[in-house]
């Protein structure tokens, strides 16, 4: 097994339960996540409030961050960061996780699970674990910092 890390930098968003990124697997493996981070890396004016979850449909992406092998001479990563979509994935109204941070650039939180019961996302055609701002960020959008880890 393979253990990846993935992050992407994203402005923040305008509209209240909004994808603002996506880990989702292919139909070929399954992905076992260790650790997700999310970070304020410039403050808006309103603050987010995180929400991870299931999505019940992996929607249409339109732009994915690859992960990179922690053993650079291991094989390529199959699960993607999604960043955006052209159809936005379908949420789950169960939240597995929520956060709300303070209007701090720096602030930030760290979900993690154990090594020996990570969080699965499993082989499927719709299996992503999105990561979901509840609230709409006001006229200065910041921007966010988030990191997953994981193996497949």
């Amino acid at each position: 097994m393979a253990r990846f890390e993935v992050a992407n930098t994203k402005a923040g968003i305008n509209t209240a339960n909004s994808p603002m990124w996506q880990l989702r697997t292919a139909t070929t493996t399954r992905a076992r996540v260790f650790e997700i981070g999310i970070s304020t890396a410039v403050a808006p004016t309103t603050a987010p409030s995180w929400r991870l979850c299931r999505a019940t449909a992996i929607g249409t992406s339109s732009a994915t961050q690859a992960a990179e092998e922690e053993d650079p001479g291991g094989p390529a990563a199959v699960t993607l960061l999604d960043t955006a979509w052209s159809a936005a994935p379908t949420l789950s109204t169960t939240p597995m996780r929520l956060y709300a941070p303070p209007v701090t650039a720096g602030s930030g939180i760290v979900w993690t699970w154990p090594d020996h019961r990570p969080l699965i996302i499993p082989n499927a055609a719709a299996s992503g674990l999105v990561i979901v701002n509840n609230a709409a960020t006001g006229t200065t959008l910041g921007s966010f910092n988030v990191y997953c880890v994981f193996e497949e």
